[in-house]
């Protein structure tokens, strides 16, 4: 997002109004019929730069006389060897070049998938139609914002910064920084990648605000809020209000009918006039009064701009009458310091770390940062996607399982092992079928157990593995419930006397109730 936040609202670029006006200035009626088609200037083909420059011919004696190529001019001191990107590599080399200004726009975002305003067909205001605007600048209009702030919302989460990894043109900037060569970064963009390439904040004016913060538009309130707490809100489609006063909350961007940070006046005043090298790049220089800034640096300083068509170029016409005086002159036979780089500004800014031997450092840095950046959204990504377990969700999983998990006791292996799913507190079931010889004892059912592959069972286990399992519920002294759902004979811990009659014949030993009471 970026650099057209500025511009004109009655929608012309330069801030040319649409409107045809007469000599008056009023807007000619279409409906009358004493309008003659060949009294307009753009009907018959006439161009009003043409004839404000034939009478500039004519004031020419009282104005000075002299053309902009005379050899007569006098020239500021030129400090590149040659107008080129060679001689800008040169001067930033040398010790004369300390304090470079870089002014950016939307051009050095696009290639991170952020589109610019005014690119036919792939710009911004081309592809606004859905919100269904007044015009397509309506969007960033405070007026209109405040009666209906959901289509700026609808776009900020489109164009949301954390969505996007900063591009080569953003690391030159760092890497000026790093080399202690940038005085400051003027950015017209929003998007905040200078911020996440790792350009220092105290480096960056970003003269049309930023999303890194926002503000509750109540005049009385006025409470900050932090891009991450605006960032939710957006996400959930939810209109950002204010949690104190309910007020409309605003990201720190800068509307039409706004006025730019207070700190970017006072830092113009004192960043420009010691700047050796200005740096302009991916703008169209159209939105003031950020194009005019490239006039206030001093006129021996070098400028560069790399770009993909021409841009913020002196008219000599307007330049005598004291208008825009000080443009880029690339095309004037009098150019002492003007640099045209055309081509993409990633492209530009390679080629310019290439001549300054810093191309492998940059290509490093650019692989590195973005594989960080790429890591950092992997691990968001997965934290969210995981849901958290409470320990109380924990334990209502594990009822629902059906493995019943192990006591203290072993329960569980027990479990696995045996293929006999009733467990009673000395095994009684299992000793029970063997009760129909004569030799079953109270005693000799304590010996069976031992034999039994089940594992001794405490009666604690058991009743922990019960709880647990999908058999009948045994209790320690339960048993006789249990036996009565089984098809052996029914056996109780202090029963077996009264089996053992049944079952073994006369003659036969006799059980020891003193043995089965102890199984208990």
């Amino acid at each position: 997002m970026s650099e057209a936040v500025l511009e004109n609202p009655d929608g012309a670029e330069g801030g040319r109004e649409t409107d045809e006006k007469d000599e008056t200035g009023l807007s000619p009626s279409k409906d009358d019929p004493n309008d003659d088609p060949e009294d307009d200037p753009k009907a018959s083909g006439a161009d009003p730069m043409d004839t404000l420059e034939r009478l500039m011919g004519l004031l020419n004696p009282w104005l000075g006389g002299a053309d902009d190529d005379d050899d007569d001019t006098v020239k500021p001191q030129q400090l590149l060897q040659d107008i080129s990107l060679e001689g800008v590599a040169k001067y930033i080399k040398s010790d004369r070049c300390k304090h470079i200004i870089v002014m950016t726009g939307a051009g050095i975002s696009t290639s991170a998938g952020i589109p610019d305003f005014r690119s036919p067909g792939s710009g911004l205001y081309d592809n606004l139609g859905k919100y269904n605007l007044p015009t397509p600048m309506s969007i960033f209009e405070m007026s209109y914002f405040k009666e209906r702030p959901e289509p700026f919302f609808y776009l900020a989460k489109e164009l949301y910064p954390g969505k996007f990894k900063p591009t080569p043109c953003h690391y030159f900037i760092r890497l000026l920084a790093e080399k202690k060569l940038l005085l400051r970064n003027y950015t017209q963009n929003i998007d905040t990648l200078e911020r996440i390439a790792g350009v220092p904040g105290d480096l960056l004016m970003e003269a049309h605000g930023t999303f890194h913060t926002g503000h509750c538009l109540a005049g009385d309130c006025r409470k900050e809020y932090t891009q991450e707490w605006m960032r939710v809100e957006i996400f959930a489609d939810r209109i950002p209000k204010c949690t104190e006063c309910g007020g409309l909350v605003k990201p720190d961007i800068v509307f039409f009918g706004e006025a730019l940070p207070l700190r970017f006046s006072s830092l113009v005043m004192e960043d420009f006039p010691m700047c050796d090298l200005l740096i302009v790049m991916g703008t169209s220089l159209v939105v003031q009064p950020f194009a005019s800034l490239l006039e206030r640096v001093p006129e021996t300083t070098p400028r560069l701009l790399i770009n993909m068509e021409k841009a913020g170029e002196s008219n000599p016409v307007l330049r005598r009458l004291g208008y825009g005086g000080g443009g880029f002159e690339f095309d004037s036979e009098s150019n002492y310091r003007d640099v045209l780089h055309l081509d993409k500004c990633d492209n530009g800014c390679y080629k310019l770390a290439e001549l300054l031997g810093w191309k492998e450092e940059m290509d490093k840095l650019v692989q590195e940062e973005h594989k960080r950046i790429e890591g950092a959204s992997s691990s968001i990504q997965e934290k969210s996607s995981t849901p958290k377990v409470s320990a109380s969700e924990v334990d209502k999983s594990v009822k629902k399982t059906s493995t019943p998990k192990v006591s203290a006791s072993g329960v569980d292996k027990s479990v696995k092992k045996t293929s006999t799913p009733k467990v009673s507190a000395s095994g009684v079931d299992k000793a029970a079928k063997k009760a129909s010889t004569p030799k079953d004892s109270a005693s000799g059912v304590d010996k069976s157990v031992k034999k039994t592959s089940t594992p001794k069972v405490s009666a604690s286990g058991v009743d922990k593995a019960v709880k647990k399992s999908t058999t009948p519920k045994v209790s320690a002294s339960g048993v006789d419930k249990a036996a009565k759902k089984s098809t052996t004979p029914k056996v109780s811990a202090s029963g077996v006397d009264k089996a053992a009659k049944k079952k073994v014949p006369s003659g036969g030993a006799k059980p020891m109730n003193g043995a089965a009471d102890k199984s208990k």
